[in-house]
């Protein structure tokens, strides 16, 4: 038998496939007429060919698909045309209550505040002073006008709308630094609440330098959209009230003003706009603010400092005690780096390469390895070896303190009408941190004057700058108050629980680069363990001072009462004696020292024009001589023409070497040019080379000056 080999079978292959190309196409066939070639099973002869007649098939309908039946519209059909995209802008106003806005009173202040903080943070990212002026308006039953005007750098025309209009719509959101502001909501929000209550747009006026003019829009809310839109512009010079000299009006080189209406209700009392503006006094002291209230009067907070609280240097990134298991695995899957220990050093805070390999041996991977192919059991064993590693904390560079001097300082400029006898030095806590947040904690106390005494302390509680008005119950900071036995620190206090009493202000502030609020109306703090513990060290370190303050006082006052009685008592007993025995009185010093058996030193301040004078008397109430150095100093301030001349100076301190037979005074007196009643921050005395427990009014020197 033949056999085709490869090559003639690939022959055949082409000679049929260029008889098919090349073939011509075949004639119609006629019906019922078929050749022999086309008979199956048989091969016709070449050239030549029979034609057989056959007769026609029937014709056969083509076969129709079977008619599906319509399908039946059911109700998950209708449930998912009634289902669309919600506009955040929509859901807020539908639950505007979420976001401060659940009555007249609450909205009203709710409205200011996020104004102001708006005008503080765009003057203080400008580098300028700010100066923010506040204005309510009554408008009829319920409805107010509020104006808030800044010195700022302005806004951009096209970035009024959506600073303005448009909710979730800012630059500090997830920035990593410390802001007032968070989310992109708040001065929106307001006008949208403005808008709904009223019916009235906003108006908006923005300048950016001289050069430009100022830009004055008509401002209309689209809530469907979430998006402002411009009603009406104009361009204008913006005139200041007063006139110069020469009778024109100077014009505002820059700034912002935005003036908006709303349903809302004006009270006084401790939750106002009033005592909202007081208490962002305190922690804003560079700052000076004005308020004109719906009546005409005028309450105006000067700055008590010229220098701009710092910026933050940089924001922060996540830090890995922080992370949650689908943000690692979003952040790795979406990296830029292709190598899984440059991933955990770029992306995240802390981790250097001895800690980036520690974690990696731990959690057995390869740092080579590409994050976008980290698994989710790869990535779970990553987070788990995160928790359990020691990680430096983040860097406190992101967060800005007030300041021990600038908080006592505000409290002062504020609080300087009630007359208190005592400040505490305020402690700033080294920086801490919760789920890889860094934060921290300051607090400031004031004691005494015409504080009200038979009342509760007054708690200031403020984030990030911001005074938390609202919702104290549940805020971290009266839990931690709450949580401390004041009795222990010279308070009353009921069971040793809840809020003490007594004639004291307790200021309480947390700065952290994204502070827990318990809701989106960042009202109150919530209670993270990590949170009330530094809250708590802070308070009791800062109480401790009180604590002094109160016992030294105590100890005056017992003192005080027993030689006023002393100094009554026996000389009508002694005057009675040496008449009945019919000889003179005596003389009764000795004996009321031998009855005291201390040093009384007191001192008596007097506030004049441009200085102060101190007068220091000191008296030895002791059967036997007093000799010892007195040392006195003004914190920040010079003393001069210091009487008698003092016997050395130690940096700011005076010191005088006192010699003092018994029962015998003596006074001292110096100047403090250029104090005042706002900048003293109290005198210290301190005593050495006497016992100090027979020392009344000045505490023992231990070579530190302690406050």
């Amino acid at each position: 038998m033949g056999q085709t080999t490869l090559d003639e079978a690939a022959t055949e292959r082409d000679v049929t496939k260029e008889e098919i190309e090349t073939s011509e196409p075949p004639e119609a066939e006629l019906p019922g007429v078929v050749t022999d070639a086309s008979t199956p099973g048989k091969s016709p002869d070449r050239g030549r060919s029979e034609v057989k007649i056959v007769e026609p098939a029937p014709e056969i309908a083509p076969a129709t698909p079977p008619a599906r039946k319509k399908p039946v519209r059911t109700r998950a059909h209708e449930l998912a045309e009634e289902q669309r995209d919600i506009p955040i802008s929509e859901f807020f106003e539908q639950n505007r209550h979420i976001l401060g806005f659940d009555n007249p009173t609450h909205s009203l202040i709710t409205a200011v505040k996020e104004a102001v903080d708006n005008a503080l943070d765009a003057c203080e990212q400008g580098g300028i002073l700010p100066e923010v002026q506040v204005v309510l308006e009554s408008l009829g039953k319920d409805e107010l006008r509020i104006i808030v005007e800044d010195n700022g750098p302005g806004i951009l025309e096209e970035q009024i709308p959506k600073v303005f209009g448009r909710l979730l719509y800012g630059s500090r959101f997830g920035s990593g630094k410390q802001s007032r502001g968070q989310q992109g909501i708040g001065i929106s929000a307001a006008i949208m609440y403005g808008q709904l209550t009223t019916g009235r747009p906003a108006v908006i006026t923005s300048r950016i330098s001289p050069e430009h003019l100022a830009v004055k829009v008509l401002l209309k809310l689209d809530v469907r959209n979430n998006c402002g839109r411009i009603d009406r512009r104009e361009e204008l010079p913006w005139r200041l009230p007063e006139q110069e000299e020469d009778g024109l009006q100077p014009e505002k080189p820059h700034g912002t003003r935005i003036e908006f209406c709303l349903k809302g209700r004006y009270q006084a009392g401790r939750q106002s706009v009033r005592e909202y503006l007081r208490a962002t006094s305190i922690v804003n002291p560079h700052a000076t603010i004005s308020f004109n209230d719906p009546a005409g009067d005028v309450m105006r907070f000067d700055r008590a400092a010229e220098d701009l609280p710092r910026l933050p240097k940089e924001g922060i990134k996540p830090h890995p005690h922080g992370v949650e298991m689908g943000q690692l695995l979003r952040m790795a899957h979406h990296a830029s780096q292709h190598q899984l220990g440059q991933f955990l050093q770029q992306e995240f805070s802390s981790m250097g390469k001895g800690t980036i390999q520690n974690v990696l041996a731990k959690a057995a991977l390869d740092p080579i390895v590409r994050p976008q192919d980290l698994t989710r059991a790869e990535a779970l064993a990553l987070r788990e070896t995160f928790q359990a590693t020691s990680i430096r904390t983040p860097t406190s560079k992101v967060l800005v303190p007030i300041g021990s001097q600038l908080i006592k300082l505000g409290l002062k400029q504020v609080l300087d009408d009630l007359r208190p006898d005592y400040y505490t030095t305020p402690i700033s806590r080294a920086p801490a941190v919760f789920a890889g947040t860094p934060f921290l904690v300051e607090v400031g106390m004031v004691f005494g004057g015409n504080l009200p005494r038979d009342e509760p302390v007054q708690l200031l509680r403020f984030a990030n700058r911001v005074p938390l008005l609202y919702q104290a119950g549940g805020c971290a900071v009266t839990k931690a108050v709450h949580g401390i036995n004041w009795r222990n620190y010279g308070l009353d206090q009921r069971g040793g629980k809840g809020m003490p009493n007594g004639p004291a202000v307790i200021l309480v502030h947390v700065a952290a680069t994204n502070i827990p609020f318990t809701s989106e109306a960042k009202e109150a703090i919530a209670d993270i363990p990590e949170i009330g513990r530094e809250i708590k060290l802070a308070l009791r370190a800062n109480a401790k001072t009180l604590s002094r303050h109160l016992k030294k006082q105590k100890k005056r006052a017992k003192l005080s009462e027993k030689f006023e009685l002393v100094q009554k008592v026996l000389p009508a007993m002694a005057k009675r004696a040496a008449h009945v025995v019919g000889e003179p009185v005596p003389n009764l010093d000795k004996v009321v020292a031998r009855i005291m058996d201390v040093v009384w030193i007191e001192e008596q301040i007097e506030f004049t024009d441009g200085h102060i004078e101190v007068a220091i008397s000191v008296t030895n109430y002791r059967m036997r001589s007093a000799s010892f150095k007195l040392r006195a100093e003004v914190p920040e301030h010079e003393i001069s023409d210091a009487e008698p001349r003092p016997g050395k100076r130690e940096g700011q301190q005076v010191i005088w070497s006192i010699g003092l037979p018994t029962t015998e005074s003596t006074t001292y007196r110096f100047r403090v040019p250029e104090g005042t009643r706002r900048s003293f921050d109290g005198l210290e005395l301190w005593v050495e080379g006497i016992d100090s427990s027979h020392v009344i009014g000045a505490e023992p020197w231990t070579g530190v000056a302690v406050a």
